[in-house]
């Protein structure tokens, strides 16, 4: 595997101040404000109006304003430039148009080298390397501690019709191994993996819309997803799903409703995946709980 973690999200809002109140008050990021030098250094050209710390990166989210919720650029962290260039020939291979990064778009994602191209949902996509580290601590304003690390950001769950196409160009071309299939009477999950992390993405197939399904931000213990839960309730923040436990990760959380319209996933307890004995299976419930919210 030449994927070795889910860097970074830029996430489109329509509300991009709302949106950075509910990541502060609610999940427990810590928000920095866009700077001038910020302005157009999103893709597409929009302006990075907030970045959203969690750990030691310099960000791990970003927000710019846009009509609809949801992820608008993905980044994934590879080991090195000898992986971004074995990932390029891939891609390549594939018929996949790859651009080389400019220094300024590096310097605004703080890396040392990446490329993007053109992924599922059409999505930016982007791959990187050399993350320069925030020279500061990172300090939750609510004390919360975050499970990133090797394991990335968290996962991304996205919607669309076109899924196998989606799961294909993840596995096939990217690498990705498909951890679980989830068969559940709303809909059909493809979880796929690229770390111990169970999934850094999944997708599923959706025929009303395409977008974001919800983000995972996992935190260290069952004590801080109930923290959290009652921080929706001081807020008065909607649930999507109620408290449970996934048969197929493993995971005790909860799902939120962000003002963007997307979800937002608080969890503990995630399994690790090791490679040389996992073996992937088909659910068809969880565990427990995770009810659709009134």
């Amino acid at each position: 595997m030449t994927i070795q973690s889910l860097g970074y999200v830029g996430v489109g809002a329509p509300d991009p101040t709302a949106w950075a109140d509910y990541a502060r008050t609610v999940i427990g990021l810590a928000v920095e404000p866009g700077t001038a030098s910020d302005s157009g250094s999103a893709a597409g050209g929009d302006s990075v109006r907030y970045r959203l710390r969690m750990d030691q990166h310099p960000f791990r989210m970003w927000l710019t304003e846009a009509p609809t919720g949801g992820v608008t650029v993905i980044g994934w962290e590879v080991r090195d430039p000898a992986a971004i260039d074995e990932m390029t020939v891939r891609l390549k291979e594939a018929g996949v148009d790859v651009s080389v990064g400019t220094d300024e778009e590096c310097q605004d994602r703080q890396v040392a080298r990446m490329v993007h191209f053109t992924g599922p949902l059409g999505i930016r996509t982007e791959l990187f390397c050399g993350r320069r580290l925030a020279p500061s601590q990172f300090v939750s304003p609510l004390g919360v501690d975050f499970v990133t690390g090797e394991q990335g950001l968290g996962h991304v769950v996205m919607k669309t019709p076109h899924v196998q196409a989606a799961v294909d160009f993840y596995c096939d071309v990217l690498g990705f191994r498909l951890s679980d299939t989830a068969d559940y009477p709303w809909g059909t999950f493809y979880f796929l993996g690229c770390n111990p992390r169970h999934h850094s993405i999944a997708f599923i197939r959706s025929y009303k819309n395409e977008g974001t399904h919800h983000i995972l931000c996992e935190v260290t213990s069952p004590e801080e997803v109930g923290r959290a839960l009652d921080r929706t309730r001081e807020h008065d923040v909607k649930l999507m799903a109620t408290l449970g436990k996934h048969a197929n990760d493993g995971m005790f959380s909860f799902y939120m409703t962000s003002p963007a319209g997307f979800g937002i996933e608080i969890g503990a307890g995630g399994v690790q995946v090791d490679e040389s004995t996992w073996v992937s299976r088909v659910y068809t419930a969880d565990i427990w709980g995770h009810h659709p919210a009134e």
